[in-house]
């Protein structure tokens, strides 16, 4: 299965950067194909009509368009989606054909707080069900991710890396009962 993960923070050692590339070897490693835009792929130029489409817009809506799921991995900032994050959201939105219809998405984050970043996965849910995504029921959040994820975004407790990876084997089985091809 193709997939593609989008997010992190800007910021080139953070938690949810970290948190990505675990999962996304972890996807690898299950034998998936993994396209991941991060950090420079989301220094965007805000939304605005009319203006050219900046390149790893087209980049990243042509990946999602042929994959069949994809991995929002998202800091939490003020219980809602980081800005730079929104921005891409919507930029992808204005694509033509919808990068997001029909897309299985599975959300995820971390963070130092003991939410994990749960409170800004309402947003997301509320906006990519707007752009005609679907969004499993599940996700995954890291709480005190600080403290709970190696240097490498590799889960210190086992009872953590057995969850993540019961969330994503479902995710997967989902998304290939969904069956989404372009």
């Amino acid at each position: 299965m193709d997939l593609v993960f989008i997010g992190g923070s800007l910021r080139p050692g953070s938690l949810n950067r970290r948190l990505m590339g675990y999962l996304a070897r972890a996807a690898s490693a299950r034998g998936h194909a993994v396209q991941v835009f991060e950090g420079e792929h989301l220094r965007l130029p805000l939304y605005e009509d009319g203006l050219p489409i900046p390149a790893p817009v087209a980049a990243m809506a042509e990946a999602l368009r042929t994959c069949q799921g994809a991995v929002i991995v998202s800091p939490e900032y003020n219980a809602g989606i980081p800005g730079h994050l929104k921005n891409a959201l919507d930029w992808l939105s204005t694509q033509r054909p919808s990068p997001w219809t029909g897309l299985p998405i599975l959300l995820a984050a971390a963070s130092p707080g003991a939410f994990g970043g749960s409170r800004g996965m309402l947003s997301w849910r509320a906006s990519l069900a707007n752009v005609g995504a679907w969004t499993a029921p599940g996700a995954i959040t890291v709480p005190k991710a600080d403290a709970s994820l190696a240097e490498d975004g590799t889960p210190v407790e086992e009872r953590t890396i057995l969850e993540v990876s019961r969330v994503l084997d479902a995710f997967f089985a989902g998304a290939e009962r969904m069956g989404r091809s372009r």
